[in-house]
């Protein structure tokens, strides 16, 4: 409020205008600086659904307005590179209380290493497969109708998509690590829009989840997408790559794509593998130049916004070190073990171990701007 002048010296108090947070603004604070992270909630969550996905060469995709904007504000508060809530703030709506400096990889309930205990799935999956495993578990009791997860298209080698799974082999078709990212939120609307499902599963990188929970608890929050997602699995993260810049300039200087078999990084190398052959294996830092810009500004290495965290580090090689964050989570976790999807081992998150460490450069490194 602020007051104006009146006859007599008198003040009357009056509102400020407000000014919609639309589409125009997204682009000014979000994709403009580079900090688009591709995810998908801004096109998923448009009610007249004007808003939609453009290819630019070497950026992969960016949202464009196609249509008249209603100003509903709903493109620019799913998305995880505004605020309200920002991360600290959704952190605390989830679990109570915000994490403290000793908690780098966020607040968490348990850890384990987990292998996947059937055959089909180990022998597709990134390292233990417990992603696949835990969702194919759901799926086939029930619990869940579908999940939204990372497929990839048939026209362009390792190009990722977003995929709705409704069966434990749509999730085994789309097992494995890609490094690129795919608006995987679009997802969900399908699930929503064309299904009415309501029990759904989700898996994405930290920023993806974050969009994810602010429809869930965002006051401005998609509500009629967020409300459906019962699981929520979170990806560790150091950074993601622009598919042209990866896989169409860098993998395809050493190898043709269409015969890379399986992708990985671990032990600060990037490798990628056909027919069981390690194809390419290079450290790093060589493939640094092709990380997608808006990886700088992240703080979140571990998915800390997540029911449950999978990623490959401090556990043997073959299996996943998985964090149980949430009562939802746990719930998922223990009924995949009771009936014989995985196989778990406690696992002791140690001060010096490469999740912390990983954790902490991420929220040092990370721009604030």
């Amino acid at each position: 409020m602020e007051a104006v002048g009146l006859a007599g010296g008198e003040k009357a108090a009056v509102s400020k205008v407000y000014k919609p947070k639309v589409f125009a603004s997204l682009v000014t604070e979000v994709v403009k600086p580079g900090k688009c992270v591709g995810c998908g909630a801004c096109v998923a969550a448009c009610p007249p659904g004007v808003v939609r996905f453009k290819e630019v060469a070497g950026r992969d995709e960016e949202p464009i307005l196609a249509g008249k904007c209603l100003l509903c504000e709903f493109c620019y508060y799913q998305c995880p590179q505004t605020g309200a809530p920002d991360e600290r703030e959704l952190e605390a709506l989830i679990f109570g209380r915000n994490s403290s400096e000793k908690e780098p990889f966020g607040i968490f309930m348990k850890a384990y290493s987990v292998r996947a205990a059937r055959e089909e799935i180990l022998k597709v999956a990134s390292d233990g497969g417990a992603v696949t495993a835990i969702l194919a578990y759901a799926l086939s009791e029930g619990i869940l109708q579908a999940a939204a997860v990372t497929g990839v298209r048939k026209d362009a080698p390792w190009k990722p998509e977003p995929k709705l799974a409704l069966t434990v082999e749509d999730l085994i078709e789309a097992a494995g690590t890609k490094y690129s990212v795919a608006p995987v939120a679009l997802a969900i609307s399908e699930a929503v829009d064309c299904y009415n499902f309501d029990r759904l599963g989700f898996v994405g990188t930290p920023c993806q989840v974050r969009a994810v929970r602010k429809m869930q608890y965002g006051a401005h929050g998609a509500i009629k997408y967020g409300s459906r997602v019962k699981l929520i699995i979170g990806l560790f993260c150091s950074e993601n790559f622009y598919y042209d810049r990866l896989i169409k300039e860098f993998v395809a200087s050493k190898i043709d794509p269409s015969k890379v078999t399986k992708f990985s990084i671990r032990a600060g190398r990037f490798t990628a593998e056909a027919a069981g052959e390690k194809v390419i294996e290079v450290k790093i830092k060589e493939v640094k130049p092709y990380a997608r810009s808006n990886c700088e500004f992240c703080t979140d290495f571990a998915a800390n916004l997540a029911d449950i965290s999978v990623g490959n580090v401090d556990s043997p090689e073959g299996w996943s070190t998985v964090i149980v964050r949430t009562e939802a989570g746990l719930k998922f976790f223990e009924g995949a073990l009771e009936k014989g999807w995985i196989e778990a081992k406690p696992l002791e998150i140690k001060p010096d171990g490469v999740l912390v460490k990983l954790a902490s450069k991420k929220r040092e490194q990370a721009k604030t701007g």
